[in-house]
């Protein structure tokens, strides 16, 4: 049904290392290519669920999708985690390429699947499905103009390198193995960092930002003053049909703030960032570097140009808010959710990717390229984390 309703599905990315790459639509997808099961105790029958969910998806992470020109594989696969100790529960894994979609569609993915799950039970499916000729929804640069400003295409060209005191990790550098690490607030905790957030007139991706950099400061040589963060945000919001906020494509841009250290966290840092989060909303989509990539004529090579050099951005965050608390039916309903990206070795050092499931937590997913920061670094990241979250909850 999913594959039907959406081509994007039975899209694969061809010509990637050329000037001009395209989809390419598969013929036919077979779900035994696709679905893998596994049971969770078959490994590590003394780990905690949590720890077993971070290594099967740090494993998922570091197996790429390959372009194969006679029998591909789609750019996206399934893993079902069973747990023989709780056989009436089980984690579905949904992996996929990000020039399929972002992760608004994989919000969208996860509550259809749910729904076709509990309206289909029971009965049985063909392993072949035949891919729809649906024409696939245009990019966002052939759907919207993103305006480019002379002085940030100027930025984007000049390419400095950041300032001495600046931590950036590691130069960008190949090859990439993704690590992965997540830390769940309780329900409590997540319920108080709303409350506060709203309290204090700012949001919480706002808050997280900051909370982020406040951690990360605390755990760096005092030699370092400033880091960038990066904050990915939704487009969807002024685009018109056929992209809604369900469709399956990727509709999403960032913006960039610089922070300074400070003594502790500052609940004015957090409201300095949501005025920058909502300048860059305002400008739908204008001077951000989505906007700058079609200028690139070979984008490929600009790339491989980044090797060696430093990182602008110290870390990234990808709030994609709350799940929807719509349920498929009794049968099968989502409970927590988790949501992480693989690193890359021409991006931010630390990745952050943050979901409130329907069982009111926000869970952060903590991804990074093994090499490019200090060994135990995202752990003492985290230990701050929990120690300025468990604070803040205290005083609030």
């Amino acid at each position: 049904m999913l594959i039907a309703k959406h081509p994007i599905l039975s899209a694969v990315p061809f010509a990637v290392e050329t000037p001009n790459p395209y989809f390419v639509r598969l013929p036919k997808i077979k779900l035994s290519e696709v679905v893998i099961f596994m049971e969770e105790e078959a490994n590590s029958p003394s780990l905690d669920w949590r720890e077993i969910l971070d290594k099967v998806l740090e494993q998922q992470h570091n197996c790429p999708f390959e372009i194969q020109p006679k029998d591909s594989l789609p750019f996206w696969r399934l893993c079902v985690v069973e747990r023989r100790s709780c056989p009436r529960n089980f984690v579905l894994v949904f992996m996929f390429h990000h020039s399929l979609m972002d992760t608004k569609s994989a919000l969208s993915f996860h509550n259809e699947l749910e729904g076709y799950m509990a309206q289909y039970d029971g009965l049985e499916q063909s392993d072949t499905v035949s891919s729809p000729s649906d024409a696939l929804i245009p990019p966002i640069e052939d759907l919207y103009t993103l305006s480019v400003s002379q002085e940030f295409l100027q930025s984007q060209e000049k390419d400095s390198e950041p300032s001495p005191d600046s931590w950036t990790a590691a130069p960008q550098f190949t090859p990439v193995k993704t690590r992965f690490s997540s830390l769940w607030l309780s329900e409590v905790d997540t319920k108080v960092l709303i409350a506060l957030s709203k309290k204090e007139q700012t949001s919480v991706t706002a808050t997280l930002q900051v909370l982020i950099a406040t951690c990360i400061f605390s755990v760096l040589p005092s030699t370092y003053h400033t880091l960038q963060g990066d904050c990915a945000v939704s487009l969807r919001g002024f685009l018109t049909e056929p992209v809604t906020a369900t469709t399956l494509g990727c509709y999403v841009g960032s913006l960039s703030v610089i922070y300074r250290r400070k003594p502790s966290f500052d609940w004015n840092e957090t409201r300095r960032t949501k005025v920058a989060i909502e300048y860059a909303m305002a400008q739908k989509g204008g001077d951000m570097p989505v906007g700058y990539l079609p200028l690139i004529q070979n984008q490929h090579h600009w790339m491989l140009q980044k090797l060696g050099r430093n990182r602008k951005s110290a870390f990234e965050l990808s709030n994609i808010g709350a799940s929807s608390t719509l349920r498929g039916g009794s049968n099968f309903e989502i409970k927590s959710m988790l949501f992480s990206q693989s690193s890359s070795a021409c991006s931010a050092a630390i990745k952050v990717s943050a979901v409130t499931g329907r069982d009111g937590r926000l869970v952060l997913g903590f991804t990074w390229q093994e090499g490019a920061i200090e060994a135990g670094m995202i752990q003492e990241v985290q230990s701050a984390l929990n120690g300025e979250i468990g604070r803040l909850t205290v005083s609030g």
